[in-house]
């Protein structure tokens, strides 16, 4: 388990938990002290959701459980990703635009959320389809919104099938000839989303998807690589 400072940890603990105005109350706290925004994301908020999903996985958590720390993550983000945002404006062209969801059947939105809020930090325009997207309105809004990236996503074996129709069904329709697929979710690995989905690229989690997306549109990483700051301030890779 990773060693947290005080404040890290009790927000960790309340997103890993579901409490959501305790979360988005030390999310706040985090700020005033003066942590750097995308550290507390990626540090304190994405333990307390790695923690509720190895509970899942042990059969402490269901999907009620892990619901409530979905909405608690919701909530923290709600109260850094503005300051992220803050941070960057009129200092960046958008690199790229990015729409990401989860297939049909699929309502878990904890990990897209994570990687959204963190694609948006580096710059990405990012679009967010939400859960539960069928062919039909996956193609809808790929023709509207015309996105560099389209990341589809899947939590649980049951729904992780409805990826490589889509994948399918675009490419058919010529609307991948200038767009790259990317698989995703806790239920997809990079062998079944390469050979299976025939995605462009695999991400296992919000930071290697930031390698990814710079990757597929041929960018180079800010500061010579991936860089955050730790919780000591100093730079680090995120990796």
């Amino acid at each position: 388990m990773t060693e947290l400072n005080e404040t890290y940890a009790k927000l960790a603990e309340a997103i890993e938990w579901g409490e959501e105005d305790d979360a988005r109350e030390i999310a706040q706290t985090a700020l005033d002290e003066g942590h750097h925004p995308p550290d507390i994301v990626k540090t304190a908020m994405s333990e307390g959701v790695k923690r509720a999903g190895s509970r899942f996985n042990d059969g402490e958590f269901f999907l009620p459980e892990l619901m409530l720390t979905g909405e608690a993550m919701k909530a923290g983000l709600s109260v850094v990703m503005p300051a992220i945002l803050a941070s960057l404006e009129g200092k960046m062209e958008s690199k790229g635009r990015i729409m990401m969801g989860t297939v049909e059947g699929d309502v878990h939105d904890i990990g897209k959320n994570i990687c959204l809020a963190m694609l948006q930090a580096q710059g990405f325009e990012v679009i967010d389809l939400g859960v539960d997207n069928d062919q039909d309105w996956i193609v809808e809004q790929v023709k509207a919104e015309q996105p560099d990236i389209l990341g589809l996503g899947s939590y649980m074996t049951t729904t992780m099938i409805n990826i490589p129709p889509a994948f399918e069904r675009l490419r058919a329709e010529g609307l991948a000839d200038e767009m790259k697929l990317l698989a995703g979710g806790v239920a997809v690995n990079r062998r079944w989303a390469m050979d299976e989905a025939k995605a462009d690229g695999y991400a296992e989690d919000a930071w290697e998807y930031i390698d990814l997306a710079h990757e597929v549109l041929g960018l180079e990483p800010d500061d010579s690589g991936e860089i955050a700051y730790g919780q000591d301030g100093d730079k680090t890779r995120i990796r």
